[in-house]
């Protein structure tokens, strides 16, 4: 059904979706969209200062005499080198002249782009000096006698020897910045500022300027383009009709767009030839598709669907997104075509064009939104991301994520040049110490790898090159651990700072690391015993010590043996996860955190706890460390009894009375007046993120289970226990219990919560 023209004109909301931006509006304080929202503020307030722009500025007048008449130069056109005047002007692809900057192409362009980021100000903030300037910034360009633009684009891009000073047909496409404005000024219109004579000036003008599109040369030759010209023309066209209340045109041109212009210009394979010929290949490709975009979303405000028009031999517009699609993610190499610049870029634009199509236009594409996620590279500070992003919750967490990591980043950066920290190495945070100050340890702690895994997870998740190279700076900072044979930690320390670097950059030197930690792991290994020891302290009461923690050490060592082919990392680690499952467990399926072995027999000598409230109780995070390592070592070895083992361990901590509601448990599930008792958000992080693996590997109602209850932990930590944005040093979850018996890290930030935590967001992302 067609939405009549004065519902159209009430709202000329016809790229943007006028929901959508309320649902923003009403959240514009979650962390997904601050930065976003901030810097349009930021952005708006350098604006409020600026003098109004208009055509009255260029040095040179068009060749009607007129200064009001538009003018502007072809970009790519240069001076002939072969002719004493230059002229007339020679094409070089590409390549921009920067003589257009004196004309009015780019002051159109900021007059756009300044209203449309005053008009967003105003909508967002309710601040009525943006909306204001906005309307002093139209009034100037489009009203006002002595500096309005005359409503055509006779002169624009001009070639200078060439036609007599008329402009080329090209020229229609100087205007485009103008549709972006009118989504804006849909906006603005509710303000008092723009006033019914404002609105009734700026419809009648462009309605000019339609006029002009449509029945001129120029116009009429653009329209006739084979390639992105025409398709642009067509927006234009459109949302200037639907603008001006000229709904039958909008239509017109919309049902004739699958014949004219889809099956026009792309082939049964997807190539668009006329694209592909351009040394920016790969960017007018981007560029075609996306204002075909544009026109399915402002086809949609008319009730038409043209999206999935194809054509007898196959020609559609998905046809030619599936045919861009394998090349995302890829080097400029890989591309078969010319791209001489902007490939990064176009890459990224390209991400945001699968993204409205599978967003906006065909939820059915959810492969679109993989590659979306997958390869674009988030930038908390785009605009895109208030107008057409729907953030999920693991988008909000990140976004939280990130803006603690980069206070704990700037604090971590300037406290180890101290010389105190400098001199003792130190340059992981790890806590906050009882005084309130931050902690730093150095590459011999078990913590000091979890701060580079959270910064490498970061850049995992957003594709910023910035998170890369703190990752990188922060990981080689512990690279000496790898040959630190006091500690059975090395997996925590190593394969999650330099096994997360190898992973995510392919590079040798990381995979180097991992290897020869591995080497050095597995020297605490007591083939009699059949584990890997644990501590070295306390010899008076242990012999040989393992503990439930060591579980998550293993990792490392099947990845050891995947990467080098020798069998002994994984027969090591085996060995140990089997021991471990029977000697650890108690019939319940809870776990002992410490078990004593005689080294000389294998004997165990004694099962007790060091961080939990006593012997027979349940430890929680040990009760993680446990869910946590089965569930990896399933994951490696397809073992039955892993997928089993893990399974009771879980069942037996989600079915427990005493575990509290928001399922983030206490630090001891058998400590003494639990209700008092402390909480242990990293022991909540650790079962999350194990949950979250584990329920893909059962089915039916345990997969069910697992999931709901990973998603209400991860939901309750984000909610409950998140430190205040630029608060806490930087450390992204508060209430954990390092080891309350000690009397040390109680309810605390620990950095390994923090881990932990980022796993299981992005865990759950890719579900």
């Amino acid at each position: 059904m067609l939405l009549g023209s004065l519902c159209l004109t009430a709202n000329a909301q016809t790229l943007w979706n006028a929901d959508h931006l309320a649902q923003v509006k009403a959240s514009i304080d979650q962390p997904f969209y601050r930065t976003a929202y901030t810097t349009l503020l930021e952005e708006a307030e350098r604006i409020l200062p600026m003098k109004p722009v208009s055509v009255m500025m260029k040095e040179k007048v068009a060749a009607s005499g007129d200064k009001h008449d538009y003018l502007s130069m072809a970009r790519y056109y240069w001076p002939d080198p072969n002719k004493p005047d230059g002229l007339p002007y020679i094409n070089r692809d590409g390549l921009a002249n920067p003589e257009l900057d004196k004309l009015d192409r780019n002051r159109l362009g900021e007059l756009a782009t300044r209203v449309t980021t005053l008009s967003l100000a105003w909508y967002f903030s309710g601040e009525d000096r943006y909306a204001e300037k906005a309307v002093e910034m139209l009034r100037v360009w489009f009203f006002n006698k002595d500096t309005r633009m005359n409503p055509n684009l006779e002169y624009a891009q001009t070639i200078p020897g060439r036609y007599n000073g008329k402009g080329r047909c090209y020229g229609v496409l100087d205007a485009h910045s103008f549709v972006e404005m009118l989504q804006a000024i849909a906006l603005l219109e509710h303000s008092e500022a723009f006033t019914a004579k404002d609105s009734k000036q700026l419809k009648a003008w462009f309605k000019e300027l339609l006029h002009w599109m449509l029945t001129s040369q120029q116009g009429i030759d653009e329209g006739n383009q084979p390639n992105n010209h025409s398709i642009v023309y067509d927006v234009q066209i459109i949302a200037y009709a639907l603008y001006t209340g000229e709904t039958e045109v909008a239509e017109r041109v919309i049902r004739e767009f699958p014949t004219r212009r889809i099956f026009a210009q792309i082939q049964p394979d997807g190539r668009q030839p006329y694209e592909l010929r351009r040394t920016l290949a790969f960017g007018y490709s981007q560029y075609n598709l996306s204002h075909m975009v544009d026109i399915f979303m402002m086809a949609q405000k008319l009730g038409i669907k043209i999206d999935d028009a194809t054509s007898e031999d196959g020609r559609s517009f998905y046809k030619a997104m599936d045919f861009m699609m394998p090349y995302v993610g890829k080097t400029v190499e890989e591309w078969p075509y010319q791209q001489i610049v902007e490939w990064d870029y176009k890459q990224q634009e390209i991400c945001k064009d699968f993204y409205r199509t599978a967003v906006w236009v065909n939820p059915s594409r959810k492969d679109y939104l993989r590659v979306y996620e997958q390869n674009r590279r988030i930038d908390p500070a785009d605009r895109f991301n208030l107008i057409f992003v729907k953030p999920t919750f693991v988008d909000d967490a990140m976004a939280h994520a990130a803006t603690q990591l980069e206070v704990a980043w700037q604090e971590v950066e300037k406290l180890r040049r101290q010389p105190e920290q400098a001199a003792k190495m130190r340059v992981s945070p790890r806590t906050i110490q009882k005084d309130g100050s931050l902690s730093l340890v150095g590459s011999h702690d078990w913590c000091c790898g979890f701060f580079p895994g959270s910064l490498w997870m970061m850049y995992d998740f957003t594709n910023n090159a910035e998170w890369r190279q703190r990752a990188t700076s922060a990981t080689w900072r512990i690279e000496d651990a790898k040959s630190h044979r006091g500690t059975h930690d090395l997996g925590f320390v190593i394969d999650g700072s330099f096994g997360h670097g190898y992973r995510q950059t392919g590079e040798k030197s990381y995979r180097d690391v991992v290897v020869e930690a591995s080497r050095t792991l597995i020297k605490r290994f007591n083939k009699q015993v059949g584990l890997i020891r644990s501590w070295d302290f306390n010899r008076e009461v242990w012999k040989f010590p393992v503990i439930i923690d060591n579980m998550m050490n293993l990792e490392m060592l099947f990845r050891a043996s995947e990467l080098t082919g020798d069998k002994r990392f994984r027969e090591i680690a085996i060995t140990h996860a089997n021991t471990t499952l029977k000697n650890h467990f108690r019939a319940d399926n809870s776990s002992y955190h410490v078990v004593d072995y005689d080294p000389e027999t294998g004997e165990v000598r004694m099962k007790c706890t060091h961080q939990g409230y006593a012997d027979e109780s349940v430890w929680s995070r040990g009760q993680g460390w446990g869910l946590y390592g089965y569930t990896m070592c399933y994951r490696y070895t397809r073992d039955a009894a892993y997928l089993e083992q893990a399974c009771k361990i879980a069942d037996y901590m989600l079915s427990l009375e005493t575990m509290p509601e928001d399922g983030i448990p206490y630090w001891d599930m058998k400590a003494p007046d639990l209700e008092k008792a402390p909480r242990d958000a990293s022991a909540a992080a650790i079962i999350c993120s194990a949950l979250y693996e584990l329920q893909g590997y059962v089915q039916g109602v345990k997969s069910v289970n697992y999931l709901k209850a990973a998603d209400k932990i991860l939901k309750n930590l984000y909610q409950h226990y998140r430190a205040e944005e630029g608060k806490d040093h930087g450390f992204v979850l508060l209430h954990s219990t390092g080891h309350l018996p000690g009397n040390s890290e109680i309810d605390v930030p620990l950095s390994y919560a923090d881990y932990y935590y980022l796993e299981a967001l992005l865990r759950r992302h890719r579900l």
